[in-house]
């Protein structure tokens, strides 16, 4: 990892997806950069809905649901919808 990874890697190591050695490394450069160490507090509401959200998933339901092309043709079709209603107030 470059030192300017450094600086991008706040919210991998909040969230615990860093392997081992790059842990080390971020703890080593949060210790100087307080910039990374106010973007890390940051980070804990977001793990905080994350832990929240995976302890409610039941077990063996997909944590995220894998969108199928129904949906797409759904969201499509209410799209063309509210056009068509903006271009009838016109």
């Amino acid at each position: 990892m470059r030192t300017l990874d450094l600086h991008r890697d706040v919210g991998a190591y909040a969230l615990g997806v860093l392997d081992a050695a790059d842990a080390f490394r971020f703890e080593d450069h949060l210790m100087e950069c307080p910039s990374c160490a106010l973007r890390l507090d940051g980070f804990g509401a977001v793990r905080t809905q994350l832990d929240a959200y995976a302890r409610q998933t039941p077990a063996g339901v997909a944590p995220v649901a894998v969108a199928g092309q129904e949906l797409l043709y759904r969201l499509l079709e209410r799209a063309d919808a509210v056009r068509g209603r903006r271009k009838t107030r016109r």
